[in-house]
């Protein structure tokens, strides 16, 4: 069995969003919404932790439909300080349903995108400056993550608590020092390999991506440029 190409799970989500907020119905929203549970249950950490961030996003949103919504129905069913009405309810739970399926469909399945195997294969068809752009926002956030590990254990390894406000407070500046000197230490290399030259690319480590992933690829492409043509003209 062939790798996953990177493509291929960003396609998924992608077309996933645009087929939740395109089709706005809560059979559709509800059944995205359990894919990323099952995906979640079938993949790891970073599928975990998707789905969560998806949970924690959809929270605000579904009390905003609510506040928005409820009370301003036509048919109230009861008054807690504010009225609040069925039909009213039904279009904030159906709003705040296609926003948690949109977001966490999305998340889950863009977690299973190889950040690294990404950015090799849009080398191919991307300007190189462009990809390395992408990509060092992409990997911005771990960076800056190993980096606070690294910094707190050397200030842990001195006597320093690091557990007070002040002591996180004190890292800022040399974690802000450290990226820096990263993205400088990076620069000469790569103006040595040319990253601003025009011309084709080549890849030491090709990305595996087979025929049946492009067509799989090709077909949820068709399947929601359908959906937004139909939901336009329907």
């Amino acid at each position: 069995m062939s790798p996953v190409s990177p493509l291929t799970p960003l396609t998924a989500a992608v077309c996933s969003i645009i087929t939740a907020m395109v089709v706005h119905d809560p059979w559709v929203s509800a059944g995205f919404l359990l894919l990323a549970v099952v995906l979640t249950c079938a993949g790891g950490r970073r599928q975990r932790r998707a789905l969560v961030a998806g949970l924690v996003l959809s929270a605000p949103a579904f009390l905003s439909y609510a506040l928005i919504y409820v009370p301003f129905g036509d048919v109230e069913v009861a008054r807690f300080l504010i009225p609040v009405t069925s039909d009213g309810a039904w279009i904030a739970w159906d709003l705040g349903l296609r926003f948690a399926a949109m977001t966490c469909a999305g998340l889950v399945l863009g977690s299973f995108v190889d950040a690294d195997a990404l950015m090799r294969r849009l080398q191919l068809s991307v300007p190189a400056p462009l990809v390395y752009m992408v990509g060092t926002v992409v990997r911005l956030l771990p960076m800056a993550q190993q980096r606070w590990r690294t910094i707190r254990q050397v200030q842990a390894s001195r006597g320093v608590d690091v557990d007070t406000w002040r002591s996180r407070g004190a890292t800022v500046l040399p974690l802000v020092v450290g990226l820096i000197d990263d993205a400088s230490q990076r620069a000469r290399p790569l103006q040595r390999t040319g990253i601003g030259e025009p011309g084709p690319r080549t890849l030491l480590m090709p990305v595996a991506d087979s025929t049946l992933q492009q067509a799989c690829r090709w077909l949820m492409v068709v399947a929601a440029v359908v959906v937004i043509v139909g939901g336009v003209f329907l």
